[in-house]
């Protein structure tokens, strides 16, 4: 009866195979963990941040750097939301600029925009009210006066860049709770 041999199993970081020599596989898991890392993680959507931001990419870039570290992120009213805002200075044509942070499963509620909004997914993704999927990736752009509620698919967090006018939530709950918090 002959046995199969198992070959050793090449290890897997980031769905990239690396080597199975130790010195190589040792560089290429620092130069994994390098990109994994803010601000190289999202390096691939630095001209599309500084379009959405209407700031320079070097803006984007160090903004990223400090988001870099959670002491930065604010928790919210809402469970399973975290912001990031960015410190870019008086928001001109673009409002308000900042990340979002959702757990897996969370739910964003039905709210109205007062103008537009535009949300650049960097990690994870939504569905809409309308049951529009936004993954890595797409933008979605809303015109003011639009409602819409979002629910994060799958089981990792949701990153999403926005870049928005004011939104008011539209239960009556969430509307008095606005209100009362300013």
């Amino acid at each position: 009866m002959t046995r199969a041999v198992e070959k050793p199993k090449t290890p897997v970081i980031c769905d990239v195979e690396l080597p199975q020599d130790r010195a190589l596989r040792r560089t290429g898991e620092r130069l994994i963990g390098a990109v994994t890392d803010l601000p190289l993680r999202y390096a691939p959507f630095f001209a599309r941040l500084a379009q959405l931001w209407e700031a320079p990419e070097e803006l984007v870039v160090s903004e990223l750097t400090r988001a870099n570290d959670r002491q930065h992120w604010q928790m919210s009213l809402l469970p399973g939301l975290k912001t990031f805002d960015l410190g870019l200075g008086p928001g001109g044509q673009r409002g308000r600029a900042r990340l979002l942070r959702f757990a897996p499963g969370s739910r964003f509620p039905k709210h109205r925009h007062h103008g537009d909004e535009s949300v650049l997914v960097l990690e994870g993704g939504y569905a809409d009210g309308d049951g529009r999927e936004v993954g890595p990736g797409q933008l979605q752009t809303m015109p003011g006066g639009s409602e819409h509620e979002l629910v994060i698919l799958g089981p990792t967090p949701c990153i999403a860049a926005v870049s928005e006018r004011g939104l008011e939530f539209t239960g009556p709950l969430l509307r008095w709770a606005s209100k009362l918090i300013g």
